[in-house]
């Protein structure tokens, strides 16, 4: 079982441990999706608005948490979707 804490980067234990998705470190990660699955032919889009987002996962709540690497903000981890499961 991978959690969002897995996923993180070791910087957002640091610096982002006062957002919203630092909340969300021990749900479950239902998928995983990188810029790999871009080279791969299986790229699927961040649903959200952030235009940086290359790395992101769906939790099994039915959430998503983006990592958004901005070259003009720095990094945001973005929440997508409202909670849906228990």
């Amino acid at each position: 079982m991978s959690t969002l804490r897995d996923f993180v980067p070791h910087e957002f234990f640091a610096e982002f441990m006062d957002t919203r998705a630092a909340t969300m470190l021990d749900v479950e990660v239902e998928e995983e999706h990188s810029l790999i699955d871009f080279c791969e032919d299986k790229w699927v889009s961040w649903p959200g608005t952030h235009k940086n987002v290359y790395n992101w996962v769906k939790l099994v709540d039915g959430r998503c948490v983006g990592w958004n690497e901005s070259p003009s903000r720095g990094w945001s981890f973005p929440v997508f979707g409202k909670k849906t499961k228990k």
